[in-house]
């Protein structure tokens, strides 16, 4: 009798404990070299992306590829006994090479969708877009460099390469013009911060002009919750069409922490 007691009392301590000191969901790393063989065991690749020499290759300079990598962990973006959002932030430094040549497309984007999500050449990105009818079969959210105005971006622009944020569309919410000088394939950095207090997404992002490296910002205020289920996959995806371009990841840092 006194050991069941004593069961009971621990019990009774170890449930008190989890509901004073909550516990914290988080995804946390840091691939400094996505270069590294070694990363296949980080990194799940599907469609036309592989892990090269020179880092998580999404495309080759090849026409009508679609590629997708993803982290080996999914992301627990939010807790439906709780309502609870997480915050999180990511940083990658990538490369989108035309090998010179002055024509190119289509463009990379960082995303959050979930486990399964089909990937689409052309304009799409490789994000999870019906070809035919340009619209979402799968929910998405997605942080987007493009470099080819399609009849959904936005017009006027010079040049016509641009950074967006979309939500289950590749018409974006918010853009900025983006100088990724793809001609010369140089490296550029992002920054993506998700605030779940503000429900801010905001996106920090560099460029080169006259060579001199400039950054911009774009942000959108948006409840993943109302897009998005709790858990979901994170990575990168890239696509080309009938013109070309390489699309390369270099490195990538994340974190996140979610209160259950």
């Amino acid at each position: 009798m006194a050991i069941f007691n004593f069961q009971i009392l621990l019990y009774s301590l170890s449930l008190s404990f989890c509901i004073l000191f909550p516990q914290i969901t988080s995804l946390t790393f840091n691939l400094t070299n996505l270069g590294d063989r070694d990363q296949k065991a980080n990194i799940k690749t599907f469609g036309d992306a592989y892990i090269s020499t020179q880092g998580l290759q999404l495309t080759s300079n090849q026409e009508q590829q679609a590629g997708k990598a993803t982290y080996k962990e999914s992301l627990h973006l939010w807790d439906k006994s709780t309502g609870k959002l997480t915050d999180f932030d990511t940083h990658f430094t990538f490369v989108v090479d035309s090998d010179g040549l002055p024509n190119f497309a289509d463009g990379l984007a960082f995303f959050l969708a979930p486990d399964g999500s089909m990937s689409t050449a052309g304009g799409a990105f490789g994000l999870p877009i019906d070809p035919v009818t340009i619209v979402a079969t799968s929910p998405f959210v997605a942080v987007e460099f493009d470099t080819f105005q399609n009849r959904w971006d936005p017009v006027g622009i010079s040049p016509v390469t641009h950074v967006g944020i979309d939500v289950n569309s590749l018409t974006s919410n918010v853009t900025a013009v983006w100088y990724g000088n793809i001609t010369r394939g140089i490296k550029n950095e992002a920054w993506i911060k998700y605030d779940s207090s503000s429900y801010k997404l905001s996106v920090v992002f560099t460029g080169s002009v006259n060579n001199s490296r400039v950054e911009d910002t774009i942000h959108l205020i948006v409840d993943l919750r109302d897009y998005l289920p709790e858990w979901v996959t994170i990575g990168f995806s890239a696509s080309t069409g009938a013109l070309v371009e390489k699309h390369t990841v270099k490195s990538w840092a994340f974190s996140s922490s979610l209160g259950n």
